[in-house]
């Protein structure tokens, strides 16, 4: 979002504080005017409060008037005690605030309008401005829903368990490939507690093979995503990471490491060695793509 800029000035200097307010917008920034931002029979102190609290600048006219105004002058001592980026802009020979002596200042006094402008959008350029994070909305997260994601668990980790034949629940994780050690062991540590979840847990790893023992690990998975929004959030980033360049675009599940496809599956990017579809009709994937032309 925009960086939000502060305008503090003597009311004396009120024209000057809107042509520079309408430069600063002009270049991308939003500004906090009182002339503009304070409605009518708002509290004036509340609403100056709140402007400062939205901005990360704090921009002060200097001049005889704004030196001698308590207000200006109780707006910098928040800016300050608050951490705020200060520019002080001078616009007239003056005494410059006490508190203020140490930060540089942009000088106008000596410069055509314009050339000043220059000089303060190039030190609005210096500053770390930090922006505030945008909040992402649910409708543009692209989680798997929690079936076709316990589904592409199961498939892609039980091909794994079963090649380590018996295994203790809690162990399988250290024998595992990482990524996939990584997506078991999260199972595993929201299982525990869960009689019933670390029981079909267990089965699996003893017989990986079993299409009853994978159907049942895959029911409670599914409740498990379903009641823990959190959990589901964290396997669905580390499903991701372990599948690393197959994209699950099709209405189905797609896994890696010799695991066999469920459902409608598309696969896209870049893929190497064997790929198993369906009923184990294999595809190898090492030779250059191409495609088939139109008959005719």
């Amino acid at each position: 979002m925009p960086t939000q800029i502060f305008i503090s000035y003597s009311r004396s200097d009120a024209d000057f504080a809107t042509r520079l307010a309408q430069g600063l917008e002009k270049a991308g920034y939003e500004v906090w005017f009182d002339q503009a931002d304070i409605k009518t029979g708002s509290r004036w102190d509340d609403e100056i409060v709140k402007g400062l609290d939205a901005s990360q600048v704090f921009l002060v006219l200097l001049s005889n008037s704004s030196a001698a105004s308590q207000n200006v002058k109780d707006e910098i001592g928040y800016a300050i005690d608050h951490n705020k980026q200060i520019l002080p802009i001078l616009i007239e020979a003056c005494e410059v605030p006490f508190r203020l002596r140490r930060v540089q200042y942009v000088d106008f006094t000596n410069h055509p309008f314009n050339e000043g402008l220059l000089m303060v959008l190039s030190t609005l350029t210096s500053f770390r401005l930090e922006t505030k994070p945008q909040k992402t909305s649910a409708s543009k997260e692209k989680h798997m829903d929690p079936a076709t994601l316990a589904a592409t668990v199961t498939a892609l980790v039980a091909p794994y368990l079963a090649k380590l034949g018996e295994a203790a629940m809690e162990k399988a994780g250290e024998q595992l490939p990482e990524k996939i050690g990584s997506v078991w062991n999260l199972i595993v540590q929201r299982f525990k507690g869960n009689p019933v979840a670390s029981g079909v847990a267990s089965d699996l790893t003893q017989k990986a093979d079993d299409p009853d023992n994978r159907e049942a690990f895959t029911l409670q998975l599914k409740k498990a995503l379903r009641d823990d929004p959190e959990f589901a959030r964290a396997l669905n980033e580390t499903i991701e990471q372990a599948q690393g360049r197959i994209s699950n675009v099709g209405s189905g599940a797609v896994a890696t490491g010799g695991s066999i496809g469920v459902g409608n599956v598309e696969v896209g990017g870049d893929l190497s060695g064997n790929i198993v579809i369906g009923n184990n009709n294999q595809v190898s994937a090492s030779s250059e793509k191409r495609r088939k032309k139109p008959s005719g």
